[in-house]
């Protein structure tokens, strides 16, 4: 996780507030924590999706940069997506 921070370096200051979210208990987590995850994807321009381990070191949820909600988590954990995708 000490090279994902790297991510925001070279982001201007305005954009960061963007990339970080801020916590939303509607449609958590809505913030990020560049230290205690890991980028895996690109949704798109402007949508990364990561694995969070703020709530597990061993089962990190799954959550991506919405462009209207900031960090939605989209399953608890890695298993989890995995079955709902079908694979």
């Amino acid at each position: 996780m000490t090279a994902n921070r790297r991510w925001l370096d070279d982001m201007p200051e305005d954009y960061r507030g963007f990339y970080l979210g801020q916590p939303d208990r509607q449609r958590p987590p809505g913030d990020v924590d560049p230290d205690q995850s890991l980028l895996i994807g690109d949704l798109g321009p402007d949508r990364p999706f990561a694995l969070d381990y703020r709530p597990s070191l061993a089962a990190p949820s799954v959550i991506y940069l919405s462009t209207t909600a900031d960090w939605i988590e989209v399953a608890p954990n890695i298993e989890t997506l995995i079955e709902r995708l079908g694979i």
